[in-house]
């Protein structure tokens, strides 16, 4: 069982996003190599995106878990294999291409990693106890033991009258609840023991890409760059308030996925997309970025189009291109749909 587990993990957490990513890299982006840092990113942004879109209709209309967790899973091993037929007579190269990446890596990379996998291990291994998980885990183990959506209270088991206002619209309980279904573990093993030990090295490797891009793939400089954001979330535990807090000790909560994950990754494809060379695969990731940071978090909504609408301004200004905002701005539709939504609720 315990070996089954496994595989289902390495395969939903590791394979899948790294396939749907090459599709993303190869033909939207239209990338002559392929980097797995970066596949893996927009495959796991990609994701969470579709399940969102899926999520809002299956939520309204009161329909099963299981339902959502069958047609999520079954579109997106679509795109997988849709990715695995266009890439057939690409995948030796792509693994050559990153094999040799590797190993022109310096040795200082081995301390990086090290601290990396040191912080994950602490908080998978130890226990740490927060007064949220009362609702946030207590959802999506609820979730799972009724297979529906949001119609119990998580306090008291009892039938709710109304969706809770605060979380209907950034349903991350639920994609908990869905991946605990496809991978046979407990909803609050994935919270505590299994998205430590995954989400915290994928904030790396999304400040590793956007390294790249701010670095211009200078490989000393992104390394340094990394080395000196691991020290300062090792040592940043100053208040409950710092996002070296809500990285090292409640990552598997929507806000902390928001603060590490969505909020750098939509800094990295707003970079993208915002150069003088629009290209509308990076357009659609960043819009992407917009719907998951809807889903992880209600402050998403409101932090986030604040982030891409500043992005395009800037951009706008320093290219003259006043497209680039107006672009941005289509991006933000996600949130005005949110906004629009809580107030005719």
């Amino acid at each position: 069982m315990y070996l089954l587990e496994c595989i289902l993990l390495v395969f939903w957490m590791l394979i899948v996003p790294a396939l749907l990513g090459t599709l993303i890299v190869n033909q939207l982006f239209k990338e002559k190599e392929t980097d797995l840092l970066l596949a893996i990113v927009c495959g796991v942004i990609s994701m969470l995106a579709i399940f969102y879109i899926l999520m809002m209709p299956f939520l309204f209309l009161k329909l099963p878990l299981h339902t959502l967790v069958i047609c999520w899973s079954t579109l997106v091993l679509i795109l997988c294999a849709l990715a695995l037929f266009v890439n057939r007579k690409r995948l030796r190269d792509i693994f050559r291409y990153n094999l040799h990446n590797i190993k022109l890596l310096p040795w200082f990379c081995v301390l990086i990693i090290l601290l990396v996998l040191a912080q994950a291990f602490v908080l998978a291994s130890y226990q740490h106890e927060d007064a949220d998980d009362a609702f946030y885990v207590a959802s999506a183990t609820t979730a799972v033991a009724t297979d529906t959506i949001f119609q119990y209270d998580p306090y008291t088991g009892l039938l709710l009258d109304a969706y809770p206002a605060r979380y209907v619209l950034s349903p991350f309980p639920i994609f908990i609840a869905a991946l605990s279904k496809l991978v046979l573990i407990h909803p609050t093993i994935i919270s505590h023991t299994i998205f430590p030990a995954v989400l915290i090295p994928f904030s790396y490797v999304i400040l590793t890409v956007l390294g790249k891009r701010i670095f211009s793939n200078q490989t000393n400089a992104v390394l340094l760059f990394l080395l000196f954001v691991c020290v300062l979330n090792i040592f940043g535990n100053t208040s409950i308030y710092t996002n070296s807090t809500f990285l090292l000790f409640r990552i598997w909560q929507g806000k902390a996925v928001l603060a590490n994950i969505i909020l750098p990754a939509i800094a990295y494809f707003s970079l993208r997309a915002m150069n003088r060379d629009n290209n509308c695969g990076e357009w659609m990731m960043l819009f992407a970025s917009a719907l998951t940071a809807c889903l992880v978090s209600s402050f998403g909504i409101v932090l986030a189009p604040i982030m891409i609408a500043l992005f395009g301004l800037v951009f706008a200004v320093r290219n003259k291109m006043i497209r680039t905002f107006v672009y941005s701005i289509t991006c933000c539709t996600p949130f005005i749909a949110c906004g629009i939504i809580s107030i005719l609720r």
